[in-house]
């Protein structure tokens, strides 16, 4: 059946018509009313006879694709003859070879079989040759009494990416318009393999085949699909109404996956086959699920965080008895993030089963099989076969042009990674002047795109606020101009903006799962939440311009960071020194505070929170503590990480993409009372797993960024192979702002950490970053031609960015990470109101 205990790539089921052919062909057809140009196609049937193997496109035929345009089609027709089934549970096979004339893709499929007469279709690609020892076979792996195991289906590869599969009649599947799999050329798939599943045996003088035709367009596309594949082994009870198997793995790689449609796959006892993302990426206690809805136990309901149990976030779900058709999911805006863990969960029903049921390739035997079908810039085929535990296996790779980077390990020498600043992609290589101070700044998981929240006109310094009440002294006049801005990061122009006449004093900004904007206002003492499409309000928490506490409010909020289910903590930094939880419904949960009165190791303006999914980590920015410290979920510390050797620490980011080797924490610090030296730190995480005894797993590596940034106030990193960049060498992207005290100044900075940074220009140049420009994605519409107006602010027009002389890394070798207290070496000494006066 599908994909079987092995964990192999899914197996996917097909419907659609059979046809009778004497010979498979491959059409090359304009649409419309000209008259079609057919080539001939041989498809090959593999199976212990002697056959005639031939090819889709063979050798001595180009397929001819001269004055093609981009709505014509390649139609290769792979089938099957019915008359190979002589036994039950016969799997047959048939592979094309794709075109070499240029890339191609897949535009659509369309099933040529009907059930129950073939079980299922799957469609897999080679990266080169089909496997010679691929042959028709009867039974599966795990069938009773054994089959003749299938072998690999590539040549001189376990890998085997899936790319499509049918089944219980399931209708044919077009896709999105430039958006496609990849095949041919010098970047695609070279083969195509079908498989083809008969339930029982079919007459040996049948004279209808069975198969699948795929419909190729010219050129590569705007956005390459792929497939995750989740597979899981187990056996089942019998007897049982409600039994559930469970397989989680965590997305790592640089590159988020926008999903578009999914299938499932189960066997006869298959009752629901679903996708969740864990919160947090805590495992829910749902063991006892099964035995709770039959009334013996207790059952974890939505939304309640009692306990350490947090409710994962359902995602897509299927019966798998209904046509195992791609189900399409496209207008949900689902996309795959780094650092998610997704979990599947199949459920089955076995009271009429008497013995133990396995997982299997036979009818007879069960599977648990989710196929989510996903797109991005580069292609990134990924099986799950994971974990029945916790979900901290990371994902497969099949095939990807990343597949190198994804698996690279953190650099030997890492102090040789270089800072460089690189310019705005502007005519002045200035970022847009109508930003103000840049209180908070994050970019979107593909690296395309940031938000910035600045503060228009208005400066935050000591006559901001009144010391002895922590309001605002100017209640007034809030913001006029646009304060939450859309930035282009290919064009350096603003997209997108609004909160005008909304906000009093910006600070901070994150995103959540689902995209949303959310901000923090000290001016307001609040969080709210916008839309990011209409900048519509979603919800707002906390008292407007009423300093609070406990579960009454916030006074001077930092920062706020976002769970999968839109729970969220929020750093309340300035007068209350805490964290502060909320569950989905953003009700009051609690509060934690390090030490817990202690004024020696209690926060003191926490300024900066991350959570990092991968190990169910919170992270806070103790800003005049100059340290980082480690909770779990509930606020109980886990370590702290101290940076007292760098300055206090004002932003921090969670670089969750594992790819280049290169994950972790990136901090970034101010010596700002011991000659004003502003830095970059990065400390490797584990993020959940054994660090294999590498001593320098911990050991932080450090860059400045003096002279160009003088005022540092957050920071936002994301992969280097994500937004254009995968070509500049092994390194990782940093946004970082600033909140200079004079209007017109320059108040944002993007940063290349990288170690072929160099190969664009010499050490120490001036024009280091010179050469690194971002590439726009294929596709690419400049903003959509739409952008908004940019009012110049006050100042100097002909302020220019400032160029840093590339930073060479220095390791950190002296500081370790402790559980206690730590040395307040950087800290100043003056009082806490004073903080009034320091952004």
């Amino acid at each position: 059946d599908d994909a079987g205990c092995r964990a192999e790539p899914s197996r996917k089921s097909a419907e659609g018509r059979g046809r009778t052919m004497r010979g498979a062909a491959a059409s090359h057809r304009r649409r419309g009313p000209a008259a079609a140009v057919w080539i001939p196609i041989l498809a090959c049937v593999l199976h212990i006879c002697p056959v005639s193997v031939v090819r889709a496109f063979d050798a001595g035929i180009a397929v001819d694709t001269t004055g093609a345009i981009d709505d014509e089609d390649v139609a290769v027709d792979m089938a099957v003859p019915d008359s190979v089934a002589a036994k039950p549970d016969t799997y047959a096979y048939t592979f094309a070879a794709m075109p070499t004339d240029g890339d191609h893709h897949i535009a659509w499929f369309e099933p040529k079989a009907v059930a129950p007469k073939v079980h299922h279709m799957l469609l897999f690609g080679c990266e080169g040759a089909v496997s010679p020892g691929l042959h028709t076979r009867s039974g599966g792996m795990f069938s009773p009494g054994g089959g003749e195991p299938r072998g690999s289906v590539c040549e001189n590869s376990r890998s085997e990416p899936f790319i499509f599969g049918w089944g219980k009649n399931a209708p044919p599947l077009t896709l999105p318009d430039r958006v496609g799999f990849e095949v041919g050329g010098d970047r695609g798939f070279k083969h195509l393999v079908l498989e083809v599943h008969y339930l029982d045996p079919q007459r040996s003088d049948a004279n209808e085949t069975s198969g699948l035709t795929v419909h190729l367009r010219r050129g590569r596309p705007n956005r390459a699909m792929s497939v995750v594949a989740f597979a899981q082994g187990f056996v089942l009870p019998p007897g049982k109404a409600r039994v559930s198997v469970r397989n989680g793995c965590t997305y790592t790689m640089a590159r988020p996956l926008t999903a578009f449609a999914f299938r499932v796959h189960a066997h006869a006892l298959g009752v629901e086959v679903y996708a969740e993302r864990l919160t947090g990426g805590r495992w829910p206690k749902d063991e006892d699920e099964d035995e709770a809805r039959e009334g013996q136990g207790r059952t974890t309901t939505p939304g309640d965080n009692s306990g350490e149990s947090f409710p994962a976030v359902r995602l897509m779900g299927r019966d798998p008895q209904l046509a195992q058709l791609f189900e399409r999911i496209d207008d949900a805006g689902l996309t795959i993030h780094p650092g998610d863990k997704i979990r599947v969960t199949c459920v089955y029903d076995t009271r009429n089963r008497t013995e133990a049921t396995r997982a299997g390739w036979g009818h007879g035997d069960e599977m648990c099989n989710l196929y989510l079908m996903v797109h991005a810039e580069e292609p990134a085929y990924l099986s799950c076969t994971g974990s029945q535990t916790h979900g901290d296996v990371r994902m497969a790779i099949q095939h990807s042009p990343d597949s190198e980077s994804a698996s690279a390990k953190a650099p030997d020498e890492s102090e040789s990674l270089t800072a460089h600043l690189v310019d705005a992609p502007s005519a002045d290589k200035r970022w847009p002047k109508s930003l103000g101070q840049v209180a908070g700044i994050v970019a979107e998981p593909d690296g395309r795109h940031a938000w910035a929240f600045h503060r228009g006109k208005r400066l935050w310094d000591g006559d901001s606020f009144d010391p002895s009440t922590h309001k605002m002294k100017d209640l007034e006049s809030p913001i006029a101009e646009n304060t939450i801005a859309r930035i282009e990061l290919a064009s350096g122009k603003i997209v997108k903006s609004f909160g005008a006449n909304e906000h009093y004093m910006p600070h901070a900004i994150t995103l959540g799962p689902d995209g949303d904007v959310w901000v923090t206002d000290c001016g307001l003492h609040q969080v709210i939440r916008y839309n990011a499409s209409d900048g519509a309000r979603v919800a707002e928490y906390g008292r407007k311009l009423t300093p609070g506490k406990g579960k009454d409010g916030f006074c001077k909020p930092t920062q706020v960071t976002v769970a999968e289910d839109n729970s969220f903590w929020v750093s309340d930094g300035y007068c209350n020194d805490r964290v502060a939880r909320f569950d989905s419904r953003g009700e009051y949960v609690g509060e934690f505070k390090p030490g817990e009165g202690d004024s020696t190791t209690g926060f003191e303006v926490p300024h900066a929170i991350e959570l990092d999914s991968r190990d169910s980590t919170l992270y806070v920015a103790d800003r005049e503590r100059s340290r980082i410290t480690a909770h779990s979920l509930d606020g109980s510390m886990i370590r702290e990480y101290d940076l007292s050797p760098h300055g206090l620490v004002y932003g921090l980011s969670v670089l969750r993409s594992e790819e280049l080797g290169l994950s972790g924490l990136y901090a970034l610090t101010w010596r700002r009372d011991a000659g004003g030296d502003v830095g970059v730190v990065w400390i490797p995480t584990d993020a959940g797993r054994p660090s294999r005894g590498n001593s320098k797993r911990h050991q932080r590596v450090a860059w400045s960024l003096s002279p160009a940034v003088t005022t540092p106030h957050a920071i936002s990193a994301f992969g280097g192979v994500a937004g254009g960049t995968d070509g500049w060498g092994r390194g990782v992207n940093a946004l970082v702002s600033e909140t200079r005290p004079a209007p017109g100044d320059v108040n944002l900075h993007r940063i290349w950490i990288g170690v072929d940074a160099n190969r664009h220009g010499d050490e120490g140049s001036k024009d280091g970053a010179e050469g690194l420009k971002v590439v726009p994605p294929r596709g690419w519409v400049e903003g959509a031609r739409s952008y908004v107006d940019e009012a110049a602010l006050p100042g100097s027009e002909k302020a220019t960015a400032p160029t840093m002389v590339a930073t060479k890394g220095k390791r950190d070798a002296s500081s370790t990470e402790t559980l206690g207290k730590t040395l307040d070496a950087a800290r100043d000494d003056d009082d806490d109101d004073d903080d009034d006066d320091d952004d």
